[in-house]
């Protein structure tokens, strides 16, 4: 369980379901009681996440945790929690013609109890709104124009809350890319006139701006991929000296679902060619994959390359094991998006494999698009080229991407205090009050 999870929430899944029989029976029923009314007491709002989060994947669980430790007065939940109705009589009849799913299923509810933790949430977010009432946030990650779904999920918050929704950060899908998948639509239209009547919205970077505002958008800034706020981790560190030792150098591949720029092989091809030169060249060379379904690819990478098992870690699915992890790296080489904003945040320089346009949207919003490669282009040798450009340049370009990514994440910050009135209730006028504390702090 996250340590930032509310004492509400804590009260609910830790004391009733975590703890033995003997504890729980021992602790006076005033005082749990008393946690629970404290941790109603200190959030103002109910706060309901929309995202791809409950899946263990890197990126949109390092986002949502940003979401909550930014805003730590709203008791967030997600749609995938609050959707969540318990059915035991459909999981009975699954159990009678499959003993062996009945048995998963309750080994995997008594070691991490999903659907208690489900319920919970409910009751909690329940509570909390009956004293404060309800907000929603769109999450990060590539949701706006990306699916009809998407959009039909945000007006339907919309309607739920019945107060604006503020864009956190979100990716807006390249048409340029989707439009080859059949099943896709350009709804950018739509999505505009949806978030028209925000007084400001922010999405990832340079590339979604310009999507929307060739859509007719006029409210749409830069914000920033919301995981670059754990930059504050690793603010002012001092000037990077060259080791005298072999350089560690990061990999990081995966599944792609299909979807990507070019194909797998090609990604598959020119990463082992770069870890057989790596090797040459004494490094020491990792595998890190940020979600399970990464796994088999570096292994795959691996094992061609004629790399040992052990260079290929267990995967990175929380940003404090990815951080742990990759802080100790001097260069990371991408394919994941998030594998490359974690390791931005913590100033290490990346090689980003754009296998979407994301990666690409990304890097443009720190200025790094020199060290990125699209991979429907990329070929061995320019991998090899490029990542010994950056090994030639990796002190200046330690010192230029903190600079950068600094700047963006203070862009950051300065965009959540904007919609932060938005989220406690005080609407377009509590916001517009914001704007004028900013521009007075600012000299404006």
């Amino acid at each position: 369980m996250d340590r930032r999870e509310s004492i509400v929430e804590k009260s609910i899944v830790e004391t009733i379901a975590c703890r033995p029989a003997s504890r729980l029976i021992k602790r006076p029923r005033c005082a749990i009681m008393s946690s629970m009314i404290m941790g109603l007491i200190e959030t103002a709002r109910a706060g309901i996440y929309a995202g791809w989060i409950g899946f263990e994947n890197l990126g949109d669980e390092a986002m949502y945790g940003i979401c909550r430790e930014r805003f730590p007065s709203v008791s967030w939940s997600t749609s995938y929690q609050l959707s969540y109705r318990p059915d035991g009589a459909q999981w009975l009849r699954r159990g009678a013609t499959d003993a062996r799913h009945l048995v998963r299923e309750f080994a995997a509810e008594l070691r991490h109890l999903p659907r208690l933790r489900k319920l919970a949430a409910q009751g909690r977010h329940g509570l909390v709104k009956l004293l404060g009432g309800e907000v929603g946030l769109l999450g990060g990650g590539t949701l706006i124009n990306r699916a009809p779904w998407n959009l039909t999920t945000y007006l339907d918050l919309r309607k739920k809350t019945r107060s604006l929704v503020p864009i956190f950060g979100s990716g807006v899908a390249s048409p340029e890319f989707w439009s080859s998948r059949p099943e896709w639509k350009d709804t950018r239209k739509e999505w505009v006139s949806a978030l028209a009547e925000l007084p400001i919205a922010g999405v990832r970077g340079p590339h979604s701006l310009a999507f929307l505002r060739e859509a007719g958008a006029e409210n749409v800034v830069v914000s920033g991929d919301p995981a670059i706020a754990f930059h504050s981790r690793y603010r002012n560190p001092p000037a990077w000296v060259r080791p005298d030792r072999p350089l560690r150098v990061g990999i990081n591949t995966g599944d792609c679902s299909g979807n990507l720029w070019g194909r797998p092989d090609n990604i598959q091809r020119s990463l082992v060619a770069l870890a057989q030169w790596l090797q040459e060249q004494k490094h020491q060379v990792e595998l890190l994959p940020v979600w399970s379904k990464d796994l088999d690819p570096c292994q795959q990478v691996a094992r061609i390359a004629g790399l040992p098992e052990s260079t290929v870690s267990a995967p990175l699915t929380t940003h404090d094991k990815f951080l742990k992890k990759v802080e100790t790296f001097d260069l990371l080489i991408a394919v994941k998006l998030h594998a490359a904003v974690l390791a931005s945040a913590a100033n290490v320089p990346c090689v980003v494999l754009e296998y979407q346009p994301k990666c690409l949207d990304f890097a443009a919003s720190i200025g790094w698009e020199r060290f990125t490669i699209r991979t429907s282009q990329l070929t061995p040798d320019q991998l090899i080229d490029k990542t010994a450009l950056l090994v030639e340049q990796l002190a200046p370009a330690r010192q230029e991407l903190c600079w950068s990514v600094g700047r963006l994440e203070r862009k950051f910050d300065e965009y959540c205090r904007r919609i932060e009135p938005l989220l406690l209730g005080k609407g377009a006028a509590g916001y517009q009050a914001s704007l004028s504390r900013t521009a007075a702090g600012c000299g404006v």
